[in-house]
């Protein structure tokens, strides 16, 4: 296997940094994690085993000195078996390593960390990112122990493109919690107003920025005001194949080809088309512009640095 590592990080950090090192020797890691009398037990029971599974990774967190010493042979018999990892929360600068090994010092600042972890990964795939997208990036992932994960789904977004901007991360987060966002917004269509605060605490409780949110919920009411325009093409209470035969031959007679179809209700696929269409006939235009009105002053008071934004946004929903 290869050396022992002994790390230097901080209490606030153990398990992000722990299932960092981790990840570099195995791409599904099984971590057995020990600290004080837990890490005499742990390291006689392995060394002493007769079959250890590759990817297992033990990790010790601050074991003194007395212990390392007491059991660094059989340590070093299990570093040729698996991954041993020392980490230390409090190391002072004139640290000594208790045992021979690889010493990897974490910074404790959070967002240089981070950002390190992002450029390593974009290095290594020949990519660059905006400082607008980090930012949004930033907010979207708060465990670090996830940050490559998610990093390469956007890698894998832009394709053969090298820069990643943050229209690139917003769309990324947006088709990872797309259902939920869907139902959010028809729970408001059916009035249902408590179900539909349900779902934006568990979008927040999932971690997905506000600012995607609210930008899903701009998208979603534009389409339905263009809809609640057509309402004199597409009669009420139609039917689902009379709607798609309708809608196909309105949309061929079009000679408007935006850059960005997705914003316009004439480019929707048929069956998403009849649903916005089903729903703004159960608003009045004006409530929707109201609504729209909302989510666009909200936009502009979190742009400005309110610090009550969940509050802004949930009133926003009841006020639907």
């Amino acid at each position: 296997m290869s050396d022992i590592i002994i790390a230097l990080g901080d209490k606030d950090n153990v398990f992000e940094d722990i299932s960092i090192l981790a990840k570099k020797v195995s791409e599904n890691p099984e971590v057995i994690i020990s600290t004080g009398k837990e890490i005499k037990n742990h390291i006689i029971e392995k060394s002493s085993a007769l079959f250890i599974e590759q990817n297992i990774v033990m990790a010790f967190v601050d074991p003194s000195d007395e212990i390392i010493h007491s059991l660094e042979h059989q340590l070093l018999v299990l570093k040729e078996r698996l991954q041993i990892i020392l980490y230390y929360t409090s190391a002072t600068k004139d640290f000594k390593k208790p045992i021979e090994g690889k010493e990897i010092t974490f910074s404790k600042d959070k967002e240089k960390r981070t950002r390190e972890h992002v450029l390593g990964i974009l290095k290594r795939y020949d990519k660059v990112m905006t400082d607008k997208a980090f930012t949004v990036f930033k907010k979207m992932i708060r465990d670090e122990s996830i940050l490559e994960m998610e990093l390469i789904k956007l890698i894998n977004f832009i394709g053969e493109r090298k820069e990643i901007r943050s229209k690139d991360v917003l769309a990324v987060v947006t088709e990872t919690h797309e259902d939920s966002l869907f139902s959010l917004f028809d729970e408001l269509s059916r009035m249902k107003k408590k179900e539909a605060l349900n779902i934006l605490e568990n979008l927040l409780q999932n971690r997905l920025p506000i600012i995607v949110i609210q930008g899903f919920l701009v998208k979603q009411t534009r389409l339905m005001l263009q809809a609640k325009d057509m309402e004199g093409i597409f009669q009420p209470g139609l039917e689902y194949p009379l709607f798609q035969k309708t809608y196909n031959k309105w949309k061929e007679g079009l000679g408007l080809k935006p850059n960005d179809k997705k914003q316009h209700f004439p480019y929707q696929k048929p069956y998403y088309a009849y649903n916005l269409s089903k729903a703004s006939q159960k608003f009045k235009r004006k409530k929707l512009v109201d609504f729209f009105d909302n989510l666009t002053d909200f936009d502009i008071k979190m742009k400005s640095g309110s610090k009550f934004e969940r509050i802004l946004l949930e009133h926003g929903l009841l006020e639907t």
